[in-house]
């Protein structure tokens, strides 16, 4: 994927952020990746980004940050946190690593989701979609 030319905010670096990140600067986006944690808290993410031109901004989210095209907030980040509220006032687009998969997917998606019963159901709809 090309995103040379774009700028990405990615809010929360653990787990989905870093492979967001990873994706991001590989495809050529300029990256900047924020997160209330400490460098040595994220040691082993930082390190799994090494090499990459990925600006880090930890131990909190200044308005910096929002010098982007796109901000890329992970899953266990509070979507009512002050920078996201800042964002939004400042009309700079929202997203996730699910919603850019979803934009950049070929294919069909079916999305199961939920505290309960995705095991069954996703087995459900698998033996649907092969008897179709």
């Amino acid at each position: 994927m090309d995103f040379r030319g774009q700028r990405a905010t990615v809010i929360g670096l653990a787990r989905e952020g870093t492979a967001l990140a990873r994706f991001l600067a590989e495809g050529g986006a300029t990256v900047t990746v924020s997160d209330i944690k400490s460098r040595e808290e994220l040691s082993e993410s930082i390190e799994a980004l090494a090499g990459l031109p990925i600006r880090f901004v930890l131990g909190g989210h200044p308005a910096e940050i929002l010098e982007a095209d796109v901000v890329f907030v992970s899953p266990g980040v509070p979507l009512e946190i002050p920078i996201l509220a800042e964002a939004r006032k400042r009309r700079i687009p929202l997203s996730s690593e699910t919603r850019l998969f979803a934009e950049l997917c070929p294919a069909p998606i079916i999305g199961i989701t939920g505290s309960s019963g995705k095991t069954t159901t996703t087995a459900l709809v698998g033996r649907m979609l092969e008897k179709a």
